[in-house]
């Protein structure tokens, strides 16, 4: 039986209470994992606080110098394409997630964090401004970037190495340390991944690890010692962290899921986007906050691209193509999407059941049609394998139903005319849009959300800039004794 250990001032330790994890593929048990108390929380929090000014004084090269280790180990543990490394059977056993998958999650989170060693010097060196000098010809000021303090990182399990890796290597390369608790589903992986920066060299203290559930989460956030939490998982829990950020005036940078919306213009390519969807609805299971979870079709495409749709998820393969979701609970929350569907007249073209002779938690991937707007599955984010489909009869009917959405993370555009796809983005209420694909990441893009989805930004140059205070100063050039503005008038 696996067993954890909390990694707290550069040494690995045991915590007291413990909690059962299970393989998804499997249902049996997986390992044991550390729930930490308040008082471990706290040595964690000590322990950042103590290592953060010598670790913000080092130069940003030093800092992208270790970091950038991570890298190559990474690139190492990817190994090659459909190479089942020691990391991603790590994923695939403890979170349920497929070999090819568990693939693109290794080399991506590479990429990622090596954009942040190749770009960091440039994004925090202090910049200079262009005043006007008509107005100020005495003046210069300068923005200078500094590191806000002990940063605790809350990361979901759906990604287990990449959501985490997005936001640890800005904190770190900003100059902040860090706590990082991970989800209780994967903290294996995560373990795996702290071992790396110690490897890597990274002093004592700079980055800890606490493991532990909701609870453990919610005394991190609570202590005083943290000055900025980054946070990925439910609305729920994103709004409480809100709210405890808010009471203190200190900074939170928030990724809360979406319901996101594929649309399928008149013009859509058949073959294309049933590829694109079936894969944007299954990947992961369904276990992707930027999958597809409502698509809004146009009834003149509809006959032959559902025929393809569902001949197409019909073909998948069980542990092949997708695997289990990640837990029993969350298979009893799949089934009553699909039953309050059905109750109001949805009607089932594929799967639409839990895969009964398997020993894991697995739900057939399943496709839904005659989707109405009273349905749970049209207004709340369902973790799973579902692809509902509502038939509409124009593109612009398709914007406001995907507009009337409380989520606004992602969306996604099918048709033949880029600019049409471009037009129709303009008019979504979403943090990104992709045109003819969907739920794909790039380190030089944000990933960002409106609404209930979240606020702040991950990725880009634009989410290192969360993990600093962004400081403006000002010098007189002149020997003036004083002011034009001064008193007297």
């Amino acid at each position: 039986m696996r067993q954890n250990q909390f990694y707290i001032n550069g040494k690995w330790t045991d915590g007291k209470e413990t909690i059962q994890t299970f393989n998804p593929s499997t249902g049996e048990p997986f390992g044991k994992i550390f729930s930490a108390n308040a008082d471990e929380v706290n040595s964690a929090v000590v322990s950042a606080t103590n290592a953060f000014p010598d670790w913000k004084n080092k130069s940003i090269d030093e800092r992208t110098s270790i970091v950038g280790k991570v890298v190559d180990f990474l690139v190492a543990e990817y190994g090659a394409i459909g190479e089942a490394t020691t990391l991603k059977k790590l994923i695939s056993e403890e979170m349920g997630k497929r070999l090819p998958e568990a693939d693109i999650e290794v080399i991506e989170s590479s990429d990622m964090v090596n954009y942040y060693v190749k770009n960091g010097k440039e994004l925090l060196n202090r910049k200079t401004l262009s005043l006007n000098q008509e107005l100020w010809a005495t003046k210069s000021s300068q923005i200078l970037f500094e590191p806000l303090g002990v940063v605790a990182i809350i990361k979901a399990w759906n990604y287990p190495l990449e959501i985490p890796l997005w936001s640890l290597a800005p904190a770190l390369i900003a100059g902040n340390t860090v706590v990082f608790k991970p989800s209780e589903h994967s903290t294996f992986v995560a373990e795996y991944l702290v071992k790396l920066f110690e490897k890597a060299g990274l002093p004592s203290g700079v980055l800890n690890l606490v493991s532990g559930d909701g609870k453990t989460g919610k005394l991190l956030v609570q202590n005083k010692g943290v000055k900025m939490v980054s946070f990925t998982g439910s609305v729920k829990t994103g709004t409480e962290i809100a709210i405890e950020c808010a009471t203190r005036h200190i900074k939170y940078c928030l990724e809360l899921g979406g319901n996101d919306a594929a649309i399928v213009a008149d013009d859509a390519d058949v073959e294309l986007t049933s590829n694109g969807l079936v894969w944007g609805a299954f990947c992961n299971s369904g276990q992707v906050c930027t999958g597809t979870k409502r698509v809004f079709m146009n009834e003149k495409v509809s006959d032959k691209l559902i025929s393809e749709i569902v001949t197409k998820t019909k073909a998948l393969r069980q542990d092949i193509d997708f695997g289990p979701v990640i837990s029993e609970s969350q298979l009893k929350v799949i089934e009553a999407f699909v039953a309050d569907a059905k109750s109001k007249g949805a009607k089932v073209l594929a799967g639409g059941n839990r895969i009964g002779n398997s020993k894991g938690y697995y739900f057939e991937p399943t496709v839904l049609t005659n989707i109405t707007r009273e349905m749970k599955i049209m207004n709340e984010e369902c973790f799973g394998p579902l692809l509902p489909i509502c038939l509409v009869k124009s593109n612009d009917e398709a914007v406001k139903l995907t507009n009337a959405s409380n989520y606004g993370l992602g969306a996604s555009v099918w048709t033949s005319d880029n600019n049409k796809g471009e037009k129709i983005s303009e008019q979504l209420e979403v943090g990104m849009v992709w045109i003819n694909d969907v739920n794909v990441a790039f380190p030089e893009a944000p990933w960002t959300a409106t609404k209930f989805s979240g606020n702040g930004i991950d990725l880009s140059e634009f989410s290192i800039y969360e993990y600093v205070n962004i400081k403006h100063v000002n010098k007189d050039l002149s020997n003036d004794k004083r002011r034009i503005w001064w008193y007297p008038y």
